[in-house]
């Protein structure tokens, strides 16, 4: 067979024979040459029409997507192969229905052997301009398309792992009911693969992708990190959402931009729960004159009882917005402290020594008397009185000091000689000076609330040999 470039040639030799030939057939009186000269016509002609049929038979398949061709291929098979291992990449096994949505044609095409293409080249070239499909489910929330997934069950999984995320565990109550505050619905059509999310990545764009922003300005005080705690965020949130903040400097007036990451969907989770929890014991007081005034004594310890509590719980994405008490049951009663309180101004010898010979410096009703309140030991006798009223000494004696003592406020200190003093606390002036001399009922001070009080009184304190004593045993 002769090479294609050389036909035009056989062809027009072959024209010169056959135009030639009725003049050489003439011109033959031998048989026998004019058999050869026959043969060797028929020869040439079969040549050269075996020749152009080899020339232009087809021996390639061209590619058309929608109508414009874009590759020679070896044959259909190769076409197929090709197409087969694109879907199966492109997620054929993880979707429903993935196919391409272009118009594929082909057309058989003489070309030559350096036009053709290899499969691996044909597979690459197909990739790029198909376009694949597949049946997905969309879920939205309140009417907006939000997430794509393959399947209604696929999405089903990722709602319900999202929900049971924001319920209690078993052991801490029974769920009553679990529901999104959103209206969620599905809608069904066809996504690219790559539109089509994972469950993994549908559940992190469930917990947060909605971000929400404000202005927040910098006031005097402010640091990174009071800022990031008052609005539940942290420093690298801050820093994130204002990438010119050098270090940590921050300047009064600055102007910061606050990014908060919220879940795009909020659940409802009603559950009951059951609390022990103490019921608290009742002080009943006792007046007694037996008792000087200002004079406790416990009588009957209290106890606390113990009641179970169930409570119906609502949170909102995991964060408690209503508690309300459904039923109470005491399982233990809790037992009354009994105390009784003096009501008596007889005067008492004091176990100290003392022979009740003071008289008290101002006339009310004690507020808090001497002794421990809990575990804080309490040094004297509160008595209550009203802002400016006179305090009068409760002896004679020798003025020792005047002046602001931290807790005590301005106090006045008196010796009373034999080893006896009285401290009077919280005033809010003074009527004597150090070294003065005074008498029993003479005005030294006024009621305040200097120091550490929270109402107008006065605190009495009585020392004796520089101990504390209780007030209440030397009053008469």
């Amino acid at each position: 067979m002769p090479p294609p470039d050389k036909l035009p040639h056989l062809a027009a030799s072959v024209g010169r024979f056959l135009k030639e030939l009725p003049l050489r057939w003439a011109g033959m009186r031998d048989i026998k040459k004019k058999g050869v000269l026959v043969i060797t016509g028929v020869l040439a002609v079969g040549l050269l029409l075996a020749a152009w049929h080899q020339l232009t038979t087809p021996n390639a398949l061209g590619v058309f997507i929608n109508g414009q061709q874009v590759a020679i291929a070896a044959n259909r098979d190769q076409v197929n192969r090709a197409l087969e291992e694109i879907l199966k990449e492109r997620g054929a096994g993880s979707y429903q229905g993935v196919r391409y949505t272009d118009q594929l044609d082909f057309k058989e095409v003489r070309a030559n052997p350096q036009e053709i293409i290899g499969k691996e080249q044909l597979k690459s070239l197909l990739a790029g301009r198909l376009h694949l499909v597949a049946e997905a489910t969309v879920i939205t929330i309140d009417g907006q398309p939000r997430l794509v997934l393959k399947d209604d069950a696929t999405a089903d999984a990722v709602l319900a792992e999202f929900k049971q995320g924001f319920e209690p565990p078993a052991a801490i109550g029974q769920v009553q009911e679990v529901k999104f505050l959103e209206q969620v619905a599905y809608e069904h059509r066809q996504a690219s693969p790559e539109e089509i999310l994972s469950p993994e990545a549908a559940l992190a764009r469930l917990k947060g992708t909605a971000a929400s922003s404000s202005l927040y300005t910098v006031k005097e005080g402010d640091s990174l990190w009071s800022i990031a705690r008052e609005h539940n965020l942290l420093v690298d949130d801050i820093k994130r959402a204002n990438p010119e903040i050098q270090g940590e400097r921050l300047d009064i007036g600055q102007q910061l931009k606050l990014t908060t990451i919220q879940p795009l969907l909020q659940v409802m989770v009603v559950y009951n729960q059951d609390i022990k929890e103490p019921v608290p014991f009742e002080t009943r007081v006792e007046k007694t004159a037996d008792l000087l005034r200002g004079q406790e004594k416990i009588i009957q310890e209290g106890s606390e009882g113990e009641q179970l509590v169930t409570y119906q719980v609502v949170t909102r994405n995991g964060v408690v917005v209503d508690k309300k008490i459904l039923r109470q049951q005491v399982l233990a009663e809790p037992v009354s402290r009994v105390v009784q309180q003096g009501t008596g101004v007889t005067a008492l010898a004091s176990r100290s020594g003392g022979s009740g010979r003071l008289a008290w410096p101002i006339r009310g009703y004690i507020t808090s008397p001497y002794g421990y309140r809990g575990s804080e030991f309490h040094s004297g006798l509160d008595i209550a009185g009203n802002m400016g009223e006179p305090v009068g000494a409760a002896a004679g004696g020798v003025v020792i000091s005047t002046g602001y003592d931290g807790g005590y406020g301005r106090m006045v200190v008196i010796d009373h000689g034999g080893g006896l003093v009285t401290r009077y606390a919280h005033l809010s002036g003074y009527n004597v000076r150090p070294g003065q001399q005074v008498s029993q009922g003479q005005i030294i001070g006024y009621v305040g609330v200097s120091g550490r009080t929270t109402g107008p009184h006065l605190h009495f304190e009585v020392l004796v040999g520089g101990s504390f004593r209780n007030p209440a045993n030397y009053l008469r």
